[in-house]
């Protein structure tokens, strides 16, 4: 595989991961009990869409056929998420901990394609959405580490 394939290949990995975080923020919003959450889970959900858009142009620049779609392992994350709303009646700290460890392989698939050798649009555009979703992710482990507290997220959706 030549190198150009191989950053076409990297950005499309970063939009399968992308469209998963989109689709199980906006599944977490939609099962948890709490409008706040739901709130910012929609928001999240918003920004990986935004992502997964930006990686598609830059694919595109490069003369790729960006992908459409996220994974299986996304959709079993999501069905798991929803098992556990089910279970836990929507309950804000088991979903905030799911949402928390789906979000740990968009930090790590990230840093991975951060890490690598980009040319500069691509590599600027990747640094700065590895950024935010660092900030997010420690946002989640802030709620997470809430919940473990037994911080309270009254159920008002």
């Amino acid at each position: 595989m030549n190198d150009h394939q191989r950053i076409v290949d990297e950005l499309n990995g970063l939009i399968h991961v992308c469209y998963d975080g989109e689709e199980g923020f906006r599944n977490a919003a939609a099962h948890i009990n709490n409008s706040e959450l739901g709130t910012e889970f929609e928001k999240i959900g918003h920004q990986r869409a935004k992502f997964a858009k930006d990686l598609r142009a830059e694919v595109e620049r490069l003369g790729g056929t960006p992908v459409h779609s996220g994974t299986l392992s996304g959709a079993l994350h999501r069905g798991w998420v929803d098992l556990k709303s089910a279970l836990t009646g929507g309950d804000a700290g088991a979903i905030v901990a799911a949402c928390e460890t789906g979000d740990d392989s968009a930090v790590a698939a990230f840093e991975r394609v951060a890490d690598g050798n980009l040319p500069g649009e691509s590599r600027s555009l990747v640094e700065k959405q590895w950024h935010q979703i660092q900030e997010t992710h420690k946002r989640l482990l802030s709620l997470k580490a809430d919940t473990a507290r037994g911080v309270a997220f009254p159920d008002n959706k």
